[in-house]
């Protein structure tokens, strides 16, 4: 059994360190017995203590692992979690001499606090926290920069890693593969859930014109702003209306084309590095775009977005137009002759949830899907999607008992599986014969 140890132990499940290269051998005494300082593992310039490998059993202990209390069941965890310490050292030496595997202070800080507050929380406040780590000698100051260097790691290894995934080529995965794997791994997959299947078409209100006319209005008084020398990271976390990037400084990220609506688009590429663009509009409202980097097809993108207000009005508009989408569906008409934009928030036009999880959706939504019916058209339902008020008209094609998967089901998951997995062989395999690597086992 393979423990998620971090993102990259997660990422990087399946890949041992003794197939690239062999271990000492020895015998792991328990802990009671070897100093915890003792060096375990040498990954280049970099040393893997035994309390290294001991944070790490705590860590899953805390997360509910019950630790064998068996010797050799011990030290089989213990050299796989070792295995683990050595991989994520690898990626992470190697993103820190990417020069392009690069995050912002904005983005770590974001996903530091966003972790923090949920941390706290789950401890039922500070105090809490701070009694529980009182039994491992630790600080909530000690944990809280100890939580802040594993964020900053592991975004970025988890950039240095898509960056590799673009330029190693694997072989194309057989479909006698994916059977072997399904028969090898079938009491890991289990069974399928209950599902509902759907087809859906997802309209946005559309703000009125004079909203428009408010948010561009706006949107020109913070570019002059821009263009006076402030700070367009400081003028995003100030005004922008994008909750989701604010905090961030406006960060989106990394953008390919085909991956954002087509108005943005034309803006992000157009512009050369350090370009700020001229106000944009879209259903949303206003946007202001700076591209922080450009790096062949992508572009590090920054925006403040200024949002038209909606009315009562404009939202009565999507629900009519819903209504009248649900009712030529119910009368014989096909939902794919119905254009939504459910791309521009994240929802597909088709999807299938498993029924218990349908209560971790918007109850609006969710509750007249998990009493549906195959051919059921249901409607208009109406929500808030990542701050966005979205209307849906859904078709229900399919309510699915729970059974064993299919091997329709699972083919196309399974092919990336098995892709991935050769990916991850592959790049640590590359680290491997450029690392010199010594576990002291």
């Amino acid at each position: 059994m393979r423990f998620a140890l971090s993102f990259l132990t997660a990422l990087l499940v399946g890949v041992s360190v003794a197939s690239a290269q062999e271990p000492a051998t020895g015998v792991s005494p328990g802990p009671d017995e070897l100093f915890v300082d003792r060096v375990v593992a040498v990954v280049g310039d970099s040393a893997i203590f035994y309390y290294d490998l001991l944070e790490e059993l705590y860590t899953l202990q805390a997360q509910g692992v019950v630790l064998p209390e068996d010797a050799d069941e011990r030290l089989a965890l213990e050299r796989e979690v070792l295995d683990a310490l050595v991989v994520r050292t690898l990626i992470l030496r190697a993103a820190q001499q990417d020069t392009l595997a690069t995050v912002s202070e904005d983005r770590i800080e974001a996903e530091f606090q966003l972790a923090w507050e949920q941390e706290v929380q789950s401890f039922g406040g500070e105090a809490q926290l701070q009694s529980a780590l009182a039994t491992t000698g630790r600080t909530v100051a000690q944990h809280r920069d100890a939580r802040r260097r594993e964020i900053q790691e592991g975004l970025l290894q988890q950039r240095y890693v898509q960056l590799r995934r673009q330029e190693i080529r694997v072989p194309p995965v057989e479909e006698a593969e994916i059977r072997a794997y399904i028969e090898e791994e079938a009491d890991r997959i289990g069974t399928r859930p209950a599902t509902v299947e759907l087809r859906q078409v997802v309209l946005l209100p559309e703000p009125s014109d004079s909203a428009r006319a408010a948010a561009r209005e706006e949107a020109e008084r913070i570019l002059a702003l821009v263009r006076g020398g402030e700070e367009f990271t400081d003028l995003a976390r100030r005004f922008s209306d994008d909750a989701g990037t604010a905090q961030r400084g406006g960060e989106i990220g990394w953008v390919r084309q085909g991956e954002r609506i087509p108005e943005l688009e034309e803006a992000m590429f157009r512009m050369q590095r350090g370009g700020v663009s001229d106000v944009v509009e879209t259903i949303f409202g206003a946007h202001l775009l700076r591209v922080e980097r450009v790096r062949g097809p992508e572009r590090l993108v920054y925006h403040i977005l200024v949002a038209a207000d909606l009315t009562e009005e404009d939202l009565s508009r999507a629900r009519m137009r819903a209504g009248e989408i649900r009712d030529s569906v119910a009368a014989g008409a096909s939902i794919l002759d119905f254009e939504g934009r459910g791309d521009e928030v994240g929802i597909p036009n088709q999807i299938a949830l498993a029924l218990d999880q349908l209560s971790t959706l918007p109850a609006p939504y969710a509750l007249p899907l998990r009493s549906s019916s195959a051919g059921d058209v249901v409607g208009p339902l109406e929500f808030t999607w990542q701050g966005q008020p979205v209307v849906v008209v859904a078709e229900v094609t399919a309510v699915r008992e729970a059974g064993a998967f299919t091997f329709e089901e699972l083919r196309g998951q399974v092919r990336d599986i098995i892709s991935q997995q050769r990916f991850q062989e592959r790049l640590v395999e590359r680290l491997m014969a450029e690392t010199h690597v010594e576990t002291r086992w």
